[in-house]
């Protein structure tokens, strides 16, 4: 075996052909996917259940579930951006919330919203003067992200037609997340934002369009409400919200250099991995619902949709 033989059999060796490289690739892209899959399948066999039967019981019961949510949302938040340590911004936050919720559920969206304020002030001084390793602007917008979906949800759930509004915005978003995910993943295609967000792309984005706007219609028609474009319309803008949500948590995300916000939910990630897109549509859900003359946000989304 002359010289040149035997460099190229090294070389074979050290590195493999081009497309055994693609085909082990493939493999391990797959075998990722399935692993991810069957998690989520696991997470959402457990946890839509509870989400379900909580919204169901009444607005306190809602109340409480929302706070605990947007608290590990908090926390999750305060970790990424370099304040895991701070008690005093934990424990100011977390109040901070639970004192807006409440004002959101027995006086209104505006008490809340100032202590939604207030509460950013606060968290904003505290970490100017050194109380976290993380600049003040980042504490405080942790709170305006966590209390505004506080705000949001819980105002959604008040009155008769909360029920409604609630799996209106909850089916939208989980059904667009999973479809993002799953389409995404199997389509391909041109990648949406890589610059924030490698892993997303625009078949996925289409895909979750596509199937906010089929589970918002079933919700519609199971609600005994009329589908028509209005529903279409509401339904397609709260399935861009979830997308929307879930790239500003990725921007988030990668302005920290972390790939997950918390490992609390196996196969999503942390809370807020899981619930970013929920939030942006809860946001724009009850501000559809708010645009009409009703005495909720809940019954003005009905009534919208209803054209009366």
């Amino acid at each position: 075996m002359n010289t040149r033989t035997r460099d190229r059999l090294k070389a074979i060796i050290r590195r493999p052909p081009g497309r055994v490289r693609r085909k082990v690739r493939r493999l391990r892209e797959r075998f990722v996917f399935k692993r991810e899959m069957r998690l989520r399948l696991i997470s959402a066999m457990v946890l839509i259940p509870f989400v379900l039967f909580s919204t169901w019981l009444g607005e306190l019961p809602f109340l409480a579930f929302v706070l605990l949510t947007a608290a590990l949302v908090h926390y999750e938040w305060l970790r990424m951006v370099g304040a895991g340590t701070a008690l005093p911004l934990h424990l100011i936050g977390t109040v901070g919330l639970v004192l807006a919720g409440a004002a959101a559920q027995f006086y209104g969206p505006l008490p809340a919203g100032l202590l939604v304020a207030a509460t950013m002030v606060v968290m904003a001084a505290l970490a100017h003067t050194g109380a976290a390793a993380c600049k003040a602007r980042w504490a405080a917008m942790g709170t305006l992200y966590a209390g505004l979906a506080v705000v949001a949800l819980i105002m959604l759930r008040k009155g008769e037609a909360g029920f409604g509004a609630v799996m209106f915005v909850f089916l939208i978003a989980w059904a667009s997340d999973t479809a993002a995910f799953f389409v995404g993943r199997n389509v391909g295609g041109p990648k949406l934002w890589p610059a924030v967000s490698p892993s997303k792309t625009w078949s996925g984005a289409a895909g979750g369009f596509v199937a906010g706007i089929v589970f918002g219609a079933a919700v519609a028609f199971l609600l005994e409400l009329p589908v028509t474009v209005v529903t279409i319309l509401a339904a397609g803008c709260i399935a861009a919200a979830v997308q929307a949500g879930d790239l500003v948590e990725s921007a988030a995300k990668r302005r920290f250099a972390v790939k997950d916000a918390g490992s609390l939910i196996p196969g999503h990630g942390g809370v807020m991995d899981r619930v970013d897109g929920l939030i942006a549509a809860a946001l724009v859900t009850a501000g559809l619902g708010a645009v009409t003359a009703s005495e909720t946000p809940a019954a003005g989304l009905l009534t919208l949709m209803a054209g009366s």
